[in-house]
């Protein structure tokens, strides 16, 4: 609260110094006092890019004061929205569940006063399970040891509606002794190296290097989805998501492509940015590309075919000018 009190405070005045010189000098563009980038958690890959990220724009925007914090898909759209940082990485499903007033919103405070700027890279549902597992359909879950994240995240929404499609529940898969356990991620990821869970379902990055990581131990392979349920679920719970394939070879044990639902994940700014900062920011980013790169591998999905699409958000008007002049091609927005 203290920061949020300064920070207003330091704003305020900085707004009325500008009108107190705006006869005496011409109007130019300033760095804004503050840039706060919301990330992830610790460690995460939200976390590592959101600070590549901010090591550009120290560059770009000199007088401004930089920050990262810690936050997550659904919190950084809340945390935009309300002002508390000024940028955010999210992805598309959350953000159109937001627009419509779902988690993390509400339906009396839907977020709708967000702009895209740029998409980063694609996430998919993805189970894993140990490739020499006898587990190979949604229906095999049942009776099993699984994670699925916690009540209330992403992954966890998205695991209880893909359930929903195949008529079936939580209550289902913990008939014959299976249990849905409420773990993190990185729990998650623990159990299922050390053969204490038979399945994760996580709404991720692909490949994700944690999972690369798993497979030091026990190879890994993603369960497919039928393609009338992909459909269905696209039908009823697929705001900001798409069917995607993922390749063979993903992971060690995935020796065929399967399919599966796929969304993006986009940085943003709300509306109140100006354009002038969107453009800077956008421009910050395109223009040291293959540096940014360097700070993720899954960043290397940002091209000219990729930047502007996919964040079903309109974009901020400062990111469209400078993809207008670089002649890059955007989306129209899903959601207006």
């Amino acid at each position: 609260m203290t920061h949020s009190i300064n920070r207003r405070a330091i704003l305020a005045f900085s707004g009325a110094l500008a009108a107190s010189l705006s006869f005496a000098t011409p109007s130019i563009a300033e760095d804004p006092d503050f840039l706060n980038i919301g990330g992830g958690p610790s460690g995460g890959t939200f976390n590592v890019v959101a600070t590549g990220l901010g090591d550009l724009l120290r560059e770009e925007f000199s007088d401004s004061i930089i920050g990262v914090q810690p936050g997550g898909s659904g919190p950084n759209l809340l945390r935009v929205a309300s002002g508390d940082v000024d940028l955010g990485i999210t992805s598309a499903s959350n953000a159109a569940d937001a627009w419509a007033g779902r988690d993390p919103a509400t339906p009396d405070a839907p977020i709708q006063n967000v702009r895209g700027l740029m998409t980063f890279f694609p996430s998919a549902i993805q189970i894993w399970v140990d490739a020499d597992s006898d587990i190979h359909s949604v229906e095999d879950l049942v009776g099993r040891q699984i994670s699925a994240g916690q009540p209330g995240q992403t992954s966890w929404l998205a695991f209880n509606n893909l359930l929903s499609v195949y008529d079936m529940s939580i209550e289902d898969l913990e008939a014959d002794g299976g249990q849905v356990h409420h773990l993190s991620w990185a729990e998650s990821q623990a159990a299922l190296r050390d053969g204490q869970l038979d399945a994760v379902m996580w709404v991720a990055l692909y490949p994700h290097s944690t999972v690369l990581a798993t497979e030091t131990a026990r190879e890994i392979r993603v369960l497919p989805l039928d393609e009338d349920r992909v459909a269905e679920y696209l039908e009823l719970h697929g705001a900001g998501f798409s069917a995607v394939t993922l390749p063979a070879g993903l992971y060690q044990g995935h020796s065929e492509p399967t399919l599966s639902v796929g969304t993006t994940t986009f940085l943003f700014g709300s509306d109140e940015m100006s354009d002038d900062t969107a453009y800077r920011v956008t421009s910050a980013i395109w223009n040291q590309l293959d540096r940014f790169q360097q700070t993720h591998a899954l960043l290397q999905f940002i091209d000219e075919d990729t930047a502007g699409r996919g964040m079903f958000v309109p974009i901020h008007p400062g990111a469209a000018r400078f993809y207008e002049e670089q002649g890059i091609a955007m989306d129209e927005p899903q959601l207006n």
